[in-house]
């Protein structure tokens, strides 16, 4: 999955303390509607989603075996986890209608099993993928919406986010002069996730759960700029409330916590607010293969560190904590990696097979 370099453990586990225009219906032109309406009620027509072009060089993913990750996703609900079933349909969206139904049957497949409580349809959606408007999140957002609400009804749809304005301070009093300047540049470098753009989804109704990165920069840049990283993070999370967000989806924290070999941080957490909106914690993540090493929470062998144990801790005051697995990496085996990912998570993003 990821990605973005882990931000500071410490300020990580103190959100664990607490606990996306609109919508595409279409405007008919006028003389469409004066003839409907002297030709009376007629069926809404059937409407399939737009998709961008498909270039030759595109590659199609490919599935894999179903019956790994269903079996993952039944062992996953024997522990008591709610599972969320994870795919990429952003990149069949790109391979055309094909390639995109085929990963939604699958999807749908996996949801009707028992546990599946939602999908979480796309990673970092907008933030150099290829969707680069506006206009093509929402286009991408909608076809999805469309297609999982028949094909998994009931179903919460997640998506997952970075929004670089965020890192920037927003609402500090006075304006810090470099603060400003980060905001004018996180929106020319990213339209399509400005705040204003991020408000549009949140209310169109094609999603039900956002998993927000704050985007939070290096303690050192909040330094240079007269703060510091708890600020910042506190002010981010004060804008998502003043927009209101959490008022129309449901909000998680993502953070990267997974690390290489051994825990080696000697300090586990403080207990300052930071998350005042977010309702879990999303971490990224149980087990995987990234940049040539493996990353993961516990230590080899399954073995606790402080990081896990300052997770149990927050488990045990109630948080409501996600993360992610794959069957086709474990540090043990499927029953045992989940049966220890069961004891601090209450909820688990499960692999597709999507490609």
């Amino acid at each position: 999955m990821r990605r973005r370099s882990v931000v500071l453990v410490a300020a990580m586990v103190t959100l664990l303390a607490t606990a996306f225009a609109a919508g595409r219906a279409s405007r008919p032109n006028q003389e469409t509607t004066a003839s409907a309406a002297v030709a009376g009620p007629t069926a809404a027509p059937s409407v399939r989603p737009s998709f961008p072009p498909v270039s030759r060089t595109t590659k199609r993913p490919v599935l894999g075996p179903v019956s790994r990750y269903a079996g993952a996703v039944d062992a996953a609900h024997r522990r008591g986890l709610r599972v969320w079933i994870e795919t990429d349909l952003r990149k069949r969206w790109f391979a055309g209608p094909k390639s995109f139904d085929e990963g939604v049957r699958r999807v749908g497949e996996l949801a009707r099993r028992p546990g599946v409580v939602g999908v979480k349809v796309v990673d970092e959606l907008g933030y150099s993928d290829g969707l680069r408007t506006q206009a093509e999140v929402s286009a991408f957002l909608h076809a999805t919406a469309t297609a999982l609400r028949k094909t998994a009804p009931g179903k919460l749809i997640l998506v997952d986010m970075i929004v670089p304005e965020l890192g920037c301070m927003p609402g500090q009093q006075p304006p810090l002069r470099w603060a400003t300047i980060c905001a004018a540049r996180a929106r020319g470098a990213y339209p399509q996730l400005s705040l204003p753009a991020v408000d549009s989804y949140v209310a169109s109704g094609d999603i039900d759960a956002l998993d927000l990165s704050t985007s939070i920069l290096p303690d050192r840049t909040y330094t240079g700029w007269g703060s510091d990283e708890i600020t910042a993070q506190r002010l981010a999370w004060r804008e998502v409330e003043r927009r209101g967000w959490g008022r129309q989806v449901v909000l998680h924290a993502r953070r990267a916590l997974a690390h290489a070999g051994s825990y080696q941080e000697t300090t586990a957490a403080t207990d300052a607010e930071l998350s005042t909106g977010a309702q879990a914690i999303s971490v990224w993540t149980w087990h995987q293969e990234y940049e040539g090493q493996v990353r993961r929470l516990l230590d080899p062998g399954l073995r606790p560190n402080a990081l896990w144990l300052a997770l149990r801790e927050r488990r045990a005051a109630g948080a409501v904590l996600f993360t992610h697995f794959t069957p086709s990496s474990v540090e043990v085996g499927l029953d045992a990696d989940l049966a220890a990912l069961a004891s601090v998570f209450t909820d688990v993003f499960i692999a597709a097979g999507t490609g």
